[in-house]
């Protein structure tokens, strides 16, 4: 298993499983780190890992902090290092929806602390993903026979709800009193909204690419 942008964690945080690690910046995460992750420093557009040498590639909200140009080079570094009937999993905050709430994500962590968000800063620095461009490309990088499957994910009014609540704790004075920042009504939260896949609009795209078996 290959995480691409994985930081020093990644998924073993919650996966009891060896994975290789690709990120350009370990120490920002040192405290995050796991003795299952074989970390290796580099870029998505020059992964430094054999071909055709993963059953699966992940890569959690990555491609947004990539310059727009480099974007091909990554899809297909990541599809290379697939076996042939590999899968690999992308996900990424995609389109005009996104940016829009990222800038108001961004504008309410400004109002909170007088700094802009970190992350968010850095997507609409780069320019975010449009769904329909990645996906065509994901399909010419793997393959006519390729299965490119696309989902959304985290509706506007979900988004705006965490975020607000445990982000930019919009409604703190009121919240904190009930208790909705506890572990047990933080887990509750997320199972409630894991389960409800957008029907409109969404913050994220997840694609879902099985690399055709020679």
């Amino acid at each position: 298993m290959l995480e691409v942008g994985s930081g020093s964690g990644g998924v073993t945080e919650w996966l009891d499983h060896p994975v290789v690690g690709v990120d350009t910046a370990f120490e920002r995460t040192a405290e995050r780190s796991t003795a299952r992750l074989e970390q290796r420093i580099g870029r998505a557009n020059a992964l430094p890992v054999e071909s055709e040498r993963f059953d699966f590639v992940l890569s959690l909200d990555m491609l947004e902090h990539l310059p727009e140009d480099e974007r091909s080079m990554a899809l297909q570094e990541m599809v290379r290092a697939l076996v042939p009937g590999g899968r690999m999993v992308m996900t990424f905050p995609a389109d005009a929806t996104a940016e829009r709430l990222d800038r108001w994500l961004n504008c309410s962590f400004q109002a909170l602390t007088g700094q802009e968000h970190p992350w968010v800063r850095e997507h609409l620095e780069a320019g975010l993903p449009r769904r329909g461009e990645i996906r065509a490309e994901a399909q010419l990088v793997a393959g006519p026979e390729a299965i490119v499957e696309l989902r959304p994910h985290f509706a506007p009014g979900a988004f705006r709800l965490v975020h607000g609540l445990y982000g930019v704790r919009r409604w703190y004075r009121f919240s904190r009193p009930l208790g909705l920042h506890s572990d047990v009504a933080v887990g509750v939260l997320i199972r409630l909204l894991r389960g409800r896949e957008p029907r409109g609009e969404a913050y994220r795209a997840i694609f879902v690419i099985d690399k055709p078996a020679v």
